[in-house]
C-alpha cells in the first residue's frame, strides 16, 4: 500500500509516533505536495508544524535574539541548550515530508555560544521510510548529519544536501545521533538515493545531543526544497 491511501497513513503516523516520538505528527502525515517556496517566518505563536520530538533530560530550546542571526536571519534565531551529556532537544517538522530528493539543496546556519563547553554544533535529522510504503517496525530509520565544527561566536553556513549522513536503523530509543557520533557508517545523500530510491522523508529537523554536554548554540534559516523557515522570537 503506497502512501496516499488514508487508512495506511493513520498506521503510519502512529508508528512514526511510537518509534521515534515525532509528536508534532498530527492523526494523518503530511503527504499532500510540499508548500510553496518562499521565506516562512517560525515563532511562538506560529510553529510552521515545528514541534520537539525526542526531548531528554534537562535541557532547553527557545526562541531568543540574544546571538544575533545570520546574514540575512531577520533579529533572532532559535536556541538549544543541553548541559548534561544525556540531555537531547529536538526540533523538527513533518510539513517538509515527501521524496528525499527534496533534500539535496537543503543547508542551514548555526552557531555556538562562546560559553559553551563543548565543541560541537547542532546537527540535523531526517526521519524516513526506507523503502516507501506503509510504516512498519523496522522501515523506519534516521538519517543524521553531523557538522564540521567552527569558531564560536560566528554563525556558520551548513551544505546539508552535499554533505555525509549517518543512517541509522531506529529500534526503540536508539540514539541515532550518539550511534552517528561513534563511527556510525557515514554516506553521501545521492549515495543513500541510489541505494534506496524508494526512501521517503517523514519529518527533518534540528538535534543537539546525547553526548553534547555544555552546548549552547542556535540554527536559523533552515532551507529545503525552495523555502527557508526564519526563526525569529516574535
Amino acid at each position: 500500500m503506497r502512501r496516499g491511501r488514508r487508512n495506511g497513513l493513520t498506521a503510519t503516523a502512529a508508528a512514526v509516533v511510537a518509534l521515534v516520538g515525532l509528536a508534532s505528527l498530527q492523526p494523518a502525515v503530511a503527504v499532500g505536495p510540499f508548500a510553496p517556496s518562499g521565506r516562512v517566518t517560525v515563532t511562538p505563536a506560529a510553529s510552521n508544524r515545528f514541534a520537539g520530538t525526542l526531548d531528554e533530560g534537562s535541557g532547553s530550546r527557545g526562541f531568543t535574539a540574544r546571538h544575533g542571526a545570520p546574514p540575512d536571519g531577520g533579529s533572532g534565531a532559535l536556541e538549544l541548550r543541553t548541559p548534561g551529556d544525556g540531555d537531547k532537544r529536538q526540533y523538527v517538522t513533518d510539513e517538509v515530508a515527501g521524496p528525499l530528493s527534496r533534500f539535496t539543496d537543503a543547508s542551514y546556519w548555526a552557531y555556538r555560544d562562546p560559553s559553551s563547553s563543548s565543541g560541537a554544533m547542532p546537527s540535523f535529522v531526517i526521519a524516513v521510510d526506507v523503502d516507501g510504503g506503509t510504516l512498519e517496525a523496522g522501515d523506519l530509520h534516521v538519517l543524521t548529519y553531523l557538522p564540521d565544527r567552527a569558531p564560536a561566536g560566528t554563525w556558520t553556513r551548513y551544505d546539508v544536501g552535499s554533505g555525509i549522513f549517518c543512517t541509522t536503523r531506529q529500534i526503540g530509543r536508539v540514539d541515532a545521533h550518539r550511534q552517528c557520533r561513534d563511527g556510525g557508517e557515514q554516506r553521501t545523500l545521492s549515495d543513500i538515493v541510489a541505494a534506496y530510491p524508494d526512501m521517503t522523508a517523514y519529518a527533518a529537523g534540528f538535534n543537539q545531543g546525547g553526548g553534547d554536554a555544555g552546548l549552547v548554540s542556535a540554527v536559523d534559516l533552515l532551507r529545503v526544497g525552495g523555502r527557508t523557515y526564519d526563526f525569529e522570537p516574535g
